[in-house]
């Protein structure tokens, strides 16, 4: 059974009602992630068009990928999503990681990529790939997709190792569910999509880090590019190529 903690200091509780016309956005929030959630997620989310839903779970350790409190994690996450799509039966809602910052986010920015057939719509994972992240998508709410993450929570429990982007994109392609599904295009900025962040980003996923002190690093990266949105273009062009040598340092060290 998982234990909720309401009362943690510092966390907001969620705004807004199921009445008040906001787009719906849920996130998990752990203690490894909450200097994230803090200092760059909330912060930088238009609370003015977003009802954020904190989904808060009490648990130890870092938040490591695919250690057994990760793993936990994503079972929550999933237990959570399948309610919320029980809970908002026709609306379109978002799920977040919390290594996320905004740039001006708006709810219109999300629906310009559904149209009356479209069911789910994700950040891509990679520019060069087909594969979605796991870390920022948006749901129409229905039984389909209640049903097709049925499917997602049992292929992370028995396929994939605990790891639910994997199931993702594995019942994409194995679930005998017609999802229509596409991409959000690049201004939803992850850094596994490269240095080149759109001048017109609308969110930073501070992905792709080295497998030791993750939450530091995701720290760093959200640092480097915070208020992104008030920068002069020129500052922009320059972040880039400040960022090139490391980049090709990293590519050819491989």
């Amino acid at each position: 059974m998982f234990r909720m903690f309401e009362d943690l200091i510092g966390l907001p509780d969620p705004v807004g009602s199921l009445d008040s016309g906001f787009m719906k956005l849920y996130a998990v929030v752990t203690p490894s992630h909450r200097t994230l959630y803090e200092r760059f997620f909330v912060p930088s989310l238009d609370t003015s068009a977003f009802e954020l839903n904190a989904c808060l779970l009490e648990q130890d350790g870092a938040g490591k990928f695919l250690a057994d409190d990760w793993k936990t994690c994503i079972r929550f996450k999933l237990e959570k999503i399948l309610e919320s799509i029980r809970k908002n039966p026709g609306a379109i809602l978002v799920w977040s990681d919390v290594d996320i910052q905004f740039f001006r986010l708006q709810p219109g920015h999300v629906l310009s990529y559904f149209d009356p057939a479209t069911d789910f719509v994700a950040q891509r994972w990679s520019l060069a790939s087909d594969q979605i992240c796991g870390g920022f998508y948006a749901i129409r709410c229905s039984p389909r997709m209640y049903d097709f993450f049925i499917e997602v929570s049992n292929l992370t429990r028995d396929n994939t190792g605990g790891n639910d982007q994997d199931a993702i994109n594995l019942a994409f392609k194995t679930s005998p569910l017609r999802v229509e599904w596409r991409f959000f295009g690049p201004e939803f900025y992850s850094r596994s999509h490269g240095i080149r962040i759109p001048p017109n980003a609308l969110l930073h996923h501070a992905t792709c880090v080295v497998p030791y002190d993750h939450v530091n690093q995701k720290v760093s990266l959200l640092a480097q590019l915070q208020n992104f949105d008030r920068w002069h273009p020129l500052k922009k062009r320059l972040y880039v190529l400040q960022q090139l040598p490391g980049a090709l340092k990293r590519k050819f060290s491989q």
